[in-house]
């Protein structure tokens, strides 16, 4: 070999040497800790309520028996609350009420949920858009049975009773619009 280039040789191997073991380079390092915080989830809550007596045609009491053609309501009302910032209802549902009585009877009254209101705010059923929810009300659930006119004579004198009304809210999240 030449002279040369074994100089360089021990050039880069003692260069290799300084770097690699006995030249490490050093920095400061400093570790701290911050304290954690926390955080507590809201709340939705459906109270079991009842239901009002029934009213006939818009409004008045049956005092002697409804009759075909009859359309009976009666409003089911439960407390509502919520807590949480940004706390809404997507979506309001209700079993198709049964009943219990005489099959005759029953199977002449057509049965539906015709709408719902929200701390006096009516809504249309099934929502279509988020409803805001800010702490409690009352969610009233208005029924209503049209009594057919086809009903024959075997529907006379029969009674029934609305079975428990199933009602489910649940919670979306509404972010509130900026400022």
């Amino acid at each position: 070999m030449e002279r040369l280039t074994k100089a360089a040789l021990a050039t880069a191997g003692a260069a290799a040497l300084l770097v690699g073991g006995a030249g490490t380079l050093a920095f400061w390092t400093a570790e701290g800790t911050a304290t954690g915080t926390g955080v507590t989830s809201g709340t939705l809550t459906l109270a079991a309520g009842a239901c009002a007596e029934w009213a006939v045609d818009g409004g008045g009491d049956i005092t002697e028996g409804i009759v075909p053609g009859d359309t009976i309501t009666t409003d089911c009302t439960m407390a509502i609350d919520g807590t949480g910032d940004h706390l809404g209802l997507s979506a309001i549902t209700v079993t198709d009420p049964a009943w219990t009585g005489d099959a005759a009877l029953i199977g002449a009254l057509d049965v539906a949920v015709t709408g719902a209101t929200l701390g006096g705010e009516a809504l249309t059923l099934p929502l279509t858009e988020s409803v805001p929810l800010a702490g409690p009300g009352d969610l009233v659930v208005s029924v209503e049975a049209v009594f057919s006119e086809e009903a024959g004579n075997d529907t006379q004198g029969l009674a029934a009773t609305l079975d428990d009304v199933t009602v489910q809210v649940t919670q979306d999240h509404v972010v509130p619009a900026a400022p």
